[in-house]
């Protein structure tokens, strides 16, 4: 087994940020994110990946599993080419235009959830992760058809 922390968890652990939910100016809280060598795609995988450990941990009751996958989605990188990068062009500027929206609901939602799951208030820790889901899943719903990895790869199934 590897003894040394992934480096995206280690930085999870370092940089968490609670103010950075606070933020109402989406292009200064993208930016002081930590960039990353990272497309949107592989983005999302790591955010699935911080969802599973939260599940996870409110099923089995571990706080500190729940509270390690909140601040893993809350401190998550950015791609360093920015958030519309992602989108077909004559999408981009909407895109970024609602993140905003979004993003408010999420890190809040995962500042809930956080602070639920260290009380160990499960029923209220699980309604934070269903909000956050609701949101990660609106956003999909809305955005996926114009996502680029979508549009290159459609009708090659």
């Amino acid at each position: 087994m590897n003894r040394h922390l992934p480096p995206l968890l280690a930085a999870a652990l370092i940089t968490v940020s609670p103010g950075l939910a606070a933020h109402d100016d989406f292009a200064a809280t993208f930016a002081a994110k930590t960039k990353a060598d990272i497309n949107f795609a592989q983005l999302m995988q790591i955010m699935q990946r911080a969802t599973s450990m939260i599940l996870d941990g409110i099923l089995a009751e571990n706080k500190e599993m729940t509270v390690l996958g909140a601040h893993l989605l809350d401190a998550h990188p950015a791609p360093a080419q920015g958030p519309g990068a992602a989108m077909v062009p004559e999408q981009r500027e909407a895109f970024k235009n609602v993140m905003p929206a979004y993003d408010k609901v999420f890190h809040s939602a995962t500042e809930r959830l956080s602070v639920a799951a260290s009380r160990g208030q499960w029923p209220q820790a699980y309604a934070d992760y269903r909000e956050i889901m609701d949101a990660c899943m609106a956003c999909h719903e809305t955005w996926r058809p114009y996502a680029l990895s979508r549009q290159q790869t459609a009708g090659k199934r």
